[in-house]
């Protein structure tokens, strides 16, 4: 068995410490696709809360293009009231059909109703545009 000498032991709990602090100087995102739930989704449009729906198919080069605007875009905390779902293109058909969009498509709903839908954009300024409409 090896004994850590009193000085070790102080110095590993330090790196610990210095390691969390740094950790917590990190940016936080402001937002997070959440998989969207039919309940969950419908409840935070009937809120009235500012909601943005991605539907997603991750072989589709023009949803993978939104997908990168829409990291790059998390880390900005004007949109942190906002919540994000994320439909699964080939595993949810059903809320596909229902929301009767093509994939690579963004829906903005706030006060309860659609205010903003965009499909197949993959530049910054379409997706802000669709974003916009709910910050």
């Amino acid at each position: 068995m090896i004994r850590k000498s009193p000085m070790m032991r102080i110095s590993s709990v330090l790196a610990t410490v210095l390691a969390l602090s740094l950790a917590a100087l990190q940016p936080i995102g402001a937002f997070e696709f959440k998989p969207y739930d039919v309940a969950t989704v419908n409840a935070a449009i009937a809120s009235g809360h500012p909601v943005v729906v991605h539907v997603f198919a991750p072989w589709c080069l023009q949803c993978r293009a939104q997908e990168t605007i829409l990291s790059r875009l998390s880390k900005d905390p004007s949109y942190d009231g906002i919540r994000f779902y994320r439909v699964d293109y080939d595993n949810q058909k059903e809320i596909v059909k229902a929301l009767g969009t093509p994939r690579s498509t963004l829906i903005a709903f706030n006060g309860g109703a659609e205010v903003a839908k965009m499909s197949w954009g993959t530049s910054t300024a379409s997706v802000l545009g669709v974003l916009d409409t709910v910050k």
